[in-house]
């Protein structure tokens, strides 16, 4: 392998694992505000780069996947911003450089990605997914389904629990009494390894539900029911 095919492969997987913390703007690395012009010229050049197509031939599966992950995601930031939905990580209140949506607004664009973040999930679009969800807990942070959602979804992709693990318990701050909640973050820490955290989640959801099928089977595959 040549030096620059080399060079090549690693910026894919760096880039690659970063895909779930970029937001739309750092993906196709522009700024915010950024005009119409640039958005097109940043994305005609990151979608010829990392096209899968170029790479058709090559016998490295692992890297046509990452291609392909990549250029997915590409199109998905371009088409988000070209709608104009807001492309940054949600401003703190001492941030006056980006205009502030009406409320309104941001709570209807929030609802369209996550729906549209329900669709990618279903057909197994794992990092559309966690792009959607995403996007929906920064435009209103405030919905524990969002947070939810997200979480679920990032437990699909390798190396992704810990973020997994800090959604949901956003979600369970803003519904401290949803056993579902509970149930998932016990899953998570099951996926982890974690038994007897994974062990505590599930009784606590089985306290609030007695009946929830999501803690009683993972109390089953921990050996603790028959």
């Amino acid at each position: 392998m040549g030096t620059e095919e080399t060079d090549f492969l690693r910026e894919v997987t760096g880039l690659h694992a970063r895909l779930g913390n970029l937001n739309p703007y750092e993906l196709l690395g522009i700024q915010p505000g950024a005009d119409t012009e640039t958005l097109k010229r940043s994305y005609y050049r990151m979608a010829r780069r990392f096209h899968p197509d170029r790479y058709y031939s090559s016998a490295q599966d692992e890297l046509r996947h990452k291609l392909t992950d990549l250029f997915d995601a590409i199109n998905r930031a371009y088409e988000t911003l070209k709608q104009g939905v807001p492309g940054s990580q949600a401003p703190s209140s001492t941030d006056s450089s980006e205009t502030e949506l009406p409320a309104h607004l941001k709570e209807s664009q929030a609802e369209e990605l996550y729906r549209r973040g329900v669709l990618e999930y279903k057909a197994g679009n794992y990092w559309q997914a966690i792009d959607a969800f995403g996007w929906a807990t920064r435009l209103n942070p405030k919905k524990p389904k969002y947070w939810s959602r997200l979480s679920l979804s990032l437990t699909k992709p390798r190396g992704r629990l810990k973020q997994a693990e800090e959604a949901i318990l956003e979600a369970i701050k803003l519904e401290p009494f949803k056993a579902d909640h509970y149930a998932h973050l016990g899953h998570i820490y099951l996926k982890a390894g974690l038994k007897k955290r994974a062990r505590t989640h599930f009784e606590k959801a089985l306290k609030l539900d007695s009946g929830n099928e999501e803690a009683l089977k993972g109390l089953k595959e921990l050996g603790t029911l028959s």
